[in-house]
């Protein structure tokens, strides 16, 4: 893990990453000032900077099977938390769950996520060809 932080400072990954992460920063703030409630086109950039922001991490993968472990992860976190709900929802215990950290884990995490993963993946794949 050390390893992996340390090559995005390499000067072969170091102009990526910070490409990648000015324009996820430039994305993300823009979609927050304007609204994201209600405002298709500015939750579309909001997630567009948050997939940009796990590439500005991620980029120097090479290997394919690492973006497809990272949706495996993602969709087991959105399994585990559908399931943790269901669970309080069916002894009546409503009251410990909160609609923010629910939405905020799916919507910023895993959503997020998985599109990388995938795309990662599909573009790892498509490289190496």
């Amino acid at each position: 893990m050390k390893q992996h932080f340390l090559s995005l400072f390499d000067s072969e990954h170091l102009k990526w990453t910070i490409a990648l992460f000015v324009l996820a920063s430039l994305s993300i703030i823009i979609s927050s000032v304007v609204g994201i409630g209600d405002n298709l086109p500015m939750i579309a950039l909001c997630l567009a900077g948050l997939i940009l922001l796990f590439f500005a991490v991620l980029h120097p993968w090479k290997k394919p099977i690492n973006y497809w472990i990272l949706v495996v992860v993602c969709v087991g976190i959105l399994f585990l938390e559908w399931l943790g709900i269901t669970i309080l929802a069916k002894i009546d215990k409503t009251e410990y769950l909160s609609e923010g950290f629910a939405m905020g884990l799916a919507f910023l995490v895993c959503v997020p996520g998985i599109l990388t993963g995938i795309i990662g993946g599909i573009l790892c794949t498509l490289r190496k060809k």
